[in-house]
């Protein structure tokens, strides 16, 4: 699939943050997975369809016989965005420098996945945001879950929140995903 090169290593925000224009997640269901692929630009979703259609689906030495593929129109909900999702918000310890992974209902999450979407928006949108944004976590999985990219081990807790925001942060939030290490399996959101 032919993405801008910029597409794969990410564009850069001023604080070193690389923020893509994409987001996906893998769901597994017995024998069989499906892939959500979501895109700011719409016509890099149509690209993936049609990639897949021509070549199949290949993950490392398995190709996929069977491959179905399905393009849906997103609306963006008027007024406030309710939404569910695994997003990630981490801080690094100061004396171990590993990441610790933050709950939903903690400030300190809010606060982290806020002031990274304000960063995200900036950078994928080419201007500062001006209109209101309010992240509000409604409710979290009592148990966390683990996802693994490249060996690393991510942690998230499914939670629903509530979003105020104007129509384009509100875009840019279903289809690049919300929270830090998306690409990897999470910030995926879906309306509830």
């Amino acid at each position: 699939m032919n993405l801008p090169p910029d597409e794969h290593k990410g564009y850069k925000h001023p604080s070193g943050k690389r923020f893509k224009r994409t987001n996906f997640r893998i769901r597994y269901f017995g024998d069989r997975f499906e892939i959500d692929f979501t895109a700011l630009d719409e016509t890099y979703e149509q690209t993936l369809a049609l990639a897949l259609l021509k070549a199949g689906l290949k993950v490392g030495e398995v190709h996929f016989a069977e491959t179905t593929v399905s393009l849906q129109k997103r609306e963006v909900p008027e007024g406030l965005l309710k939404v569910k999702g695994f997003v990630c918000a981490a801080v690094k310890n100061p004396l171990t420098k590993q990441k610790i992974f933050l709950e939903p209902g903690e400030s300190r999450h809010t606060e982290i996945v806020t002031n990274h979407t304000l960063q995200k928006y900036e950078t994928l949108y080419g201007k500062p945001y001006d209109g209101t944004l309010r992240i509000t976590p409604l409710w979290q999985s009592p148990k966390p879950q683990t996802f693994w990219y490249d060996k690393t081990p991510y942690v998230a807790w499914e939670a629903k929140y509530e979003i105020e925001a104007d129509e384009s942060m509100k875009r840019l939030l279903l289809t690049t995903g919300m929270g830090s290490d998306t690409m990897k399996n999470l910030g995926f959101l879906e309306v509830v």
